[in-house]
């Protein structure tokens, strides 16, 4: 095969390439901010969910249960992690910003088979 040829073919898998990857949707971004004690184990739930849902992607960060409660609160992230219950303040400042008081869910706590 000749150099143009083979340059022509090159570019034109390049072209292709650019095309394809300008036209895929965003993957989507969800953030989920709060508890120093939970992170750990909100980091790990989404790296088992983003292998199965290549599509989303999964923002961990702490920064303690106030902050993430008051960023769900302000909308600067989607999922708030607390290790404590919300206070009836932040809780009825959710219901007046949202109208609605979210889902909870509450996480077991579990002994470790090593202590």
């Amino acid at each position: 095969m000749k150099k143009s040829n083979i340059i022509k073919t090159l570019a034109g898998v390049i072209l292709l390439a650019v095309i394809t990857f300008a036209f895929m949707p965003a993957p989507k971004k969800i953030t989920i901010k709060g508890s120093d004690t939970m992170v750990i184990l909100a980091q790990k739930w989404a790296e088992v969910y983003m292998k199965s849902h290549p599509e989303v992607n999964l923002q961990v960060t702490g920064g303690g249960s106030g902050t993430g409660i008051s960023a769900l609160i302000n909308g600067a992230t989607d999922i708030c992690n607390a290790s404590r219950p919300m206070k009836q303040s932040e809780i009825d400042k959710l219901k007046e910003r949202y109208g609605s008081l979210g889902l909870r869910f509450a996480v077991p706590k579990t002994v470790s088979r090593f202590t």
